[in-house]
């Protein structure tokens, strides 16, 4: 993980999971005490250059710090989660088959931002997963809103039956995001891949298809975009 953001809300939220760090001469105070709390647990910390920083995170945009964690795979949704869910009129958010993990950070940030409870992505469906650049994009955002997975975004939609609404974002849908507000009670937010949009089984199935209207000269936004608008639109506190 890297991104000044992305290891600060680590280090707030689950400092216990970093099992190595490396920073820049410009993050030596910052880390001050996550340095000290790696000193007494004996796990390795040092300075490095940033061709180093780059070269262990993988990208140019590390801004002076990297933390190593264990690669964890989210927990599975289950049947007992998804009453819990609809009880507490939870938000979920669910990305199918979206492919870009530029664009899951992007959406984890969104979801945090307006107050989401949950993320569900897809295990075997070819979607993006958690990856240094999600982490990076959602600048913290991965550490407030959980993250699950299920078989498919397919499976998730029939799970939640009538327990919750699911909506379907498509610019084909049948009603604007702006006529009408949001459930009073649980819904899930269904987000589609970038080229494709909706799988059919999921269009299929979702409880109703809903579009953003535009002015016409393009026919539909990026994935992330339409995920804001709609987050925002559909938020917990908006109902």
């Amino acid at each position: 993980m890297c991104g000044l953001e992305t290891v600060r809300a680590l280090v707030a939220v689950r400092p216990d999971a970093v099992r190595r760090f490396f920073y820049g001469t410009d993050r030596a105070r910052d880390f001050g005490p996550l340095c000290s709390r790696l000193a007494a647990l004996k796990r390795p910390y040092r300075l490095v250059t940033p061709d180093e920083l780059e070269r262990l995170s993988g990208t140019a945009h590390h801004q002076g710090v990297v933390a190593m964690i264990d690669d964890t795979l989210p927990p599975h949704v289950t049947d007992a989660l998804v009453d819990q869910w609809a009880a507490a009129s939870a938000r979920i958010v669910v990305l199918d088959r979206v492919g870009d993990d530029h664009n899951l950070g992007s959406i984890a940030r969104s979801a945090a931002f307006f107050g989401w409870h949950a993320l569900v992505i897809g295990r075997d469906d070819g979607g993006a997963r958690l990856t240094t650049s999600a982490y990076r994009v959602a600048r913290g955002a991965l550490e407030h809103i959980p993250v699950y997975t299920d078989e498919s975004a397919a499976r998730f939609v029939g799970r939640c039956g009538r327990r919750i609404v699911t909506i379907g974002a498509d610019h084909r849908g049948s009603r604007s995001i702006r006529n009408g507000a949001a459930p009073a009670g649980a819904a899930a937010l269904v987000l589609g891949n970038e080229e494709t949009g909706l799988s059919s089984d999921v269009r299929a199935s979702c409880t109703e298809l809903v579009r953003i209207d535009g002015a016409g000269m393009v026919e539909s936004m990026n994935v992330s975009q339409a995920a804001a608008v709609f987050l925002y639109e559909l938020a917990p506190a908006r109902r």
